[in-house]
């Protein structure tokens, strides 16, 4: 039997994800300036005291959703990395799956203006998990700034994502996956 404080807790978290999808699907129809509290609970079938009871206003709600979603994006590239990037193997990789399950709100990312700081967002987060592995790596060579490095790669993997979805995911994510390990396994960070 589920306690009173589990049940609401659920509630919560529906009430919010169905906030957000309302946002989503109004974000395909209008931009993201125009969209107002009111077209959010009326789309989600909410009043406006329940958007306000979770949050301030439609900035906290965006705010929420880049983070849980980019959160997510981090997790699906670096959860498979516990064994270093050194000994990953292309089903390793689950970074192009994750986006494709998520595609209705990925698709959002062919226009940079469609959600604010979005991709700021994953390039800063990326970077400090790209930059976090990095240092676990042996025989790093020294004479590589490890800043621009992990600036170079946070912004190629993202030109990647960002052209797979702009061709409408054109490759599977298993062939963007294998092309992905394969850039990243250049090797250009050891010693010969």
């Amino acid at each position: 039997m589920l306690s009173d404080e589990n049940r609401e807790d659920r509630r919560v978290r529906r009430t919010k994800r169905m906030l957000k999808r309302a946002f989503i699907d109004i974000l395909y129809e209008k931009e993201y300036k125009d969209i107002s509290v009111t077209d959010i609970v009326e789309r989600a079938d909410y009043n406006r005291s329940t958007f306000y009871f979770h949050y301030k206003y439609k900035e906290e709600l965006v705010e929420e959703l880049n983070e849980s979603m980019v959160n997510g994006l981090i997790a699906a590239f670096f959860d498979d990395f516990k064994k270093g990037i050194e000994n990953m193997t292309p089903a390793d990789i689950v970074i192009f799956e994750h986006i494709y399950k998520k595609k209705d709100f990925f698709n959002l990312w062919k226009t940079s203006e469609a959600i604010p700081n979005i991709q700021e967002m994953f390039i800063d987060k990326f970077s400090l998990a790209f930059k976090k592995e990095l240092l676990k790596m042996r025989n790093l060579n020294i004479d590589i700034d490890m800043d621009l490095y992990v600036t170079y790669h946070a912004q190629g993997v993202l030109g990647l994502i960002l052209d797979w979805i702009k061709k409408d995911y054109s490759h599977s994510s298993t062939y963007m996956s294998r092309q992905l390990h394969n850039l990243l396994n250049i090797n250009q960070l050891k010693r010969s």
